[in-house]
């Protein structure tokens, strides 16, 4: 994994019996959430296979982040695994010691811990055209409103709901800086106690769900494992003030009406095509169930290419791709210009994939009528009226809604 191929094998759950033969697709990511924007195939699927290697140099810092993943795919429908870290290996009965010192913690924090919400931050992706120095590469705004200083486009990754994390008390001391700052906290940290998985890196944000107040992670320290394997994180948390960026950010339920992130941009087309484009949340990913889909991918295909090769058709042939944040709508916006198109919105081993036919129009494009010699006075009398718009816009209603197909359930057969 460091300097050298990383070998990942993996075993089917002794009650699996789905019928083969089996694919397995071997995934990498840096977070190890499931709904995280960043899990990406490593090589070609192995059939009725049980191990795969991934030859890339995935680590160069100090900080082990890689994660891995198997997407099983039968004739019949699709598995996905849960995350793997590369701390170590447990045997059956150190397994079992972890799996009791995580219970017993579990079960503290029902007594002790506040609900919240865990904001993991982007370390790898598309740079950030906003805050980035295009020279030195370094953040020039702490505060970007598209990044909310990560550095990267999309900035975070959805986030992880229900972290019950244990806060010591507060120490509150508020002062006035008359010369500089003006109202400041002189100590806004806390100390939190938390399961350590998902792993926590620094300036990741944690979200009280009852104050929304954001604390980002400052220092981290392992106050329980086994075999290297992390189980029990002291983290020391500061307050972030309610004038930063990161509390746009959604975790779910938000109204329309409330200003969200600012949304990147990407592709090379003329016009930007996101979940408001035809009416407020017109094009959000959202099942039959009412709730929306987190963590899904969307690909833009043109109409010709999608009439070629089906709904099958290879994701690499997309004109332009992002995924869905919390409340189902877009991560990033998709710049395209105008003509047909279809939408594939599917996440793997759950939704879809499922397919909405757009078309993209100019709308500076000029009007032009053109009269015919053949035209009757009575023609050329309407045709000199000038052209009037509908009397009123679309509004979301009046669009076909996405064609969502049935949740995929029961998809942990298998060990990784």
């Amino acid at each position: 994994m460091v300097r050298g191929r990383t070998r990942v094998w993996w075993q089917l759950d002794s009650i699996f019996n789905d019928t083969g033969p089996y694919s397995f697709q071997l995934q990498v990511g840096r977070t190890g959430l499931k709904d995280a924007a960043d899990w990406k195939n490593v090589g070609a699927p192995v059939v009725d296979g049980y191990v795969a290697e991934d030859p890339a140099w995935r680590e160069s810092g100090y900080d082990n982040t890689v994660h891995y993943r198997v997407v099983l795919k039968t004739p019949t429908t699709t598995y996905v695994s849960q995350a793997a870290n590369c701390f170590g290996q447990l045997n059956t009965r150190d397994w079992g010691i972890a799996q009791e010192i995580v219970r017993k913690e579990r079960l503290r924090n029902k007594l002790v811990s506040a609900p919240g919400y865990l904001l993991k931050r982007m370390r790898y992706g598309k740079p950030c055209t906003r805050c980035l120095d295009p020279l030195t590469k370094e953040i020039t705004d702490n505060d970007c409103p598209e990044c909310s200083g990560s550095g990267f486009a999309v900035g975070w990754h959805p986030p992880l709901a229900m972290q019950c994390w244990d806060l010591s008390p507060q120490m509150i001391d508020e002062d006035v800086d008359n010369n500089v700052k003006g109202n400041t906290r002189n100590n806004p940290y806390v100390s939190a106690r938390v399961i350590g998985f998902p792993a926590v890196n620094k300036w990741d944000v944690w979200i009280n769900a009852n104050s929304d107040e954001r604390w980002a992670v400052e220092s981290i320290k392992i106050v329980a494992a086994i075999r290297n394997i992390p189980l029990i994180y002291e983290l020391k948390l500061g307050l972030l003030p309610f004038s930063n960026s990161a509390y746009a950010i959604e975790v779910g339920g938000e109204v329309q009406e409330r200003t969200g992130p600012t949304l990147p941009v990407s592709g090379c087309g003329l016009i930007p095509v996101d979940h408001d484009y035809l009416g407020p949340d017109s094009l959000v990913y959202q099942p039959v169930d009412g709730c929306p889909v987190v963590g899904a991918s969307i690909y833009v295909i043109t109409q010709a290419d999608f009439d070629t090769h089906g709904i099958a058709i290879d994701r690499s042939l997309a004109v332009g791709s992002t995924t869905t944040r919390v409340n189902g709508r877009w991560a990033s916006s998709i710049k395209l210009d105008p003509g047909a198109y279809v939408l594939i919105f599917e996440k793997v081993g759950e939704y879809g994939p499922d397919t909405y036919a757009l078309t993209v129009t100019d709308p500076n494009a000029e009007l032009t009528v053109t009269e015919q010699n053949t035209a009757s006075a009575a023609e050329n009398e309407q045709c000199d009226q000038p052209i009037s718009q509908s009397e009123s816009s679309p509004t979301p209603d009046d669009f076909p809604k996405l064609n969502k197909q049935t949740r995929i359930t029961g998809n942990n057969f298998f060990d990784i």
